[in-house]
């Protein structure tokens, strides 16, 4: 299968997974959430930057919610990044390679969606203790929590962010040169 199909299709792939996780009505899914938990907010999407908060919305989410956020994370919540990582490794691979760039800074790029995955499972595993836990106290790994999450997003928008910032680059540049070639 070319290169370029299989981009389409772990795109298309990615898509979906997202769009079906946030908007449809299934065990794990974030509506699914909002309804066990009474309408509670996952710590991923509003991170709590203090242990007692963290331990106010876990409290807020009841038995029921504690245990779809617990089934959340051990299914939909690993199927999810792991559905968009060929799609944003391909993306990132497909604007690297039109640039020269140093081995090692090709590396670096390359690594991002590698580091946002790496970070949403350390989140799961780390929500998962607190979950397991409760309601005893971790409060070093609650504490710890928002900040894996936001290294989190920020590889997440990077993994996108860098290879658009490629693509829109390369198209600028092509078009000056166009126009430059032109009498």
């Amino acid at each position: 299968m070319k290169t370029g199909k299989v981009f389409v299709i772990a795109g298309f792939w990615a898509l979906l997974v997202v769009l079906a996780v946030h908007l449809l009505q299934f065990p794990g899914s974030v509506p699914d959430f909002n309804r066990a938990s009474g309408g509670g907010v996952l710590l991923d999407a509003s991170p709590a930057f203090t242990s007692d908060a963290v331990y106010e919305r876990l409290a807020g989410y009841g038995e029921a919610g504690r245990q779809n956020y617990s089934f959340r994370n051990v299914s939909v919540d690993v199927l999810l990044p792991l559905s968009v990582l060929p799609f944003l490794f391909l993306f990132i691979g497909r604007a690297v390679s039109r640039f020269s760039f140093r081995p090692l800074l090709r590396a670096v790029f390359l690594s991002v969606p590698v580091v946002y995955v790496a970070f949403d499972l350390l989140e799961n595993a780390s929500v998962l203790a607190l979950l397991a836990n409760y309601p005893e106290r971790m409060n070093v790994l609650a504490a710890s929590l928002p900040y894996t999450t936001l290294i989190k997003r920020a590889a997440s928008l990077l993994a996108l962010g860098i290879p658009l910032a490629m693509v829109v680059f390369q198209f600028v540049r092509r078009r000056q040169l166009q126009a430059a070639a032109r009498p």
